[in-house]
């Protein structure tokens, strides 16, 4: 229905963002959880905030991403609730609005502690020292009942050559984990034409079916909060 309203084809990443939901409510339910702060670290045109602020109103949601991309965000938001208070958050500080807009230089502003955060396939594109700054974040703002959604590739070669792999994220063994293993709907998608280098399915290419390069993990998680003395 949501992407019907705001004139959105029924792609995998709607798809994917359906499920991704869905495995977070059958989780808060199971735990008795409530979650009122969400943040998404890279929800790309926004759809994912868009479908948590249709099933749970009451959330406020904070959108971190760059500046281009936050743009089509704040219209994904204005189309899917046009009576919601849309903000930037900036340094003048808090901001009571129901979906704030946060550039990745600015999310130590963000001045809530977060019941969940998500971060779906942008990670793996992410420098050391930025998954850094996220965890430490993350971890600054996690209590006893917050999680942690993180969906990205298990292992990734970025352009310049630096190599990302999940397990070498911040994680810390005192991490409490809930799920964790091959993200079972992040393995192929349907598109209306095959790509050059398109799949194989019993040693044929099949129009319409890609995959991943590469296997997704997924981990959903309590992370610990800071240590005195982590950088």
């Amino acid at each position: 229905r949501l992407a019907s309203d705001i004139y959105f084809d029924l792609t995998f990443d709607v798809w994917k963002s359906g499920v991704a939901l869905a495995l977070l409510e059958d989780h808060w339910r199971a735990h008795g959880l409530h979650p009122r702060v969400i943040t998404i670290i890279g929800d790309g045109y926004g759809f994912l905030g868009a479908l948590i602020r249709r099933v749970r109103p009451d959330v406020r949601l904070y959108c971190v991403d760059l500046p281009k991309t936050l743009v089509f965000q704040v219209r994904t938001h204005e189309q899917a609730d046009p009576a919601a208070r849309l903000s930037r958050l900036t340094a003048a500080g808090g901001t009571d609005a129901d979906v704030a807009f946060v550039l990745p230089a600015d999310v130590e502003r963000i001045p809530e502690m977060v019941d969940c955060a998500i971060n779906i396939a942008s990670m793996q594109e992410m420098s050391a020292e930025s998954l850094q700054a996220y965890f430490r974040f993350l971890r600054r703002r996690s209590g006893p009942s917050s999680r942690f959604y993180c969906v990205n590739r298990q292992r990734k070669e970025l352009p310049g050559g630096e190599v990302t792999e999940f397990r070498g994220y911040p994680w810390r063994s005192d991490d409490e984990v809930f799920a964790d293993g091959p993200c079972p709907y992040y393995t192929h998608f349907f598109s209306p034409a095959t790509l050059p280098h398109g799949p194989r399915m019993l040693g044929l290419r099949v129009s319409g079916v890609n995959y991943f390069d590469g296997v997704t993990w997924h981990r959903l998680a309590r992370l610990a909060p800071e240590r005195t003395g982590d950088s």
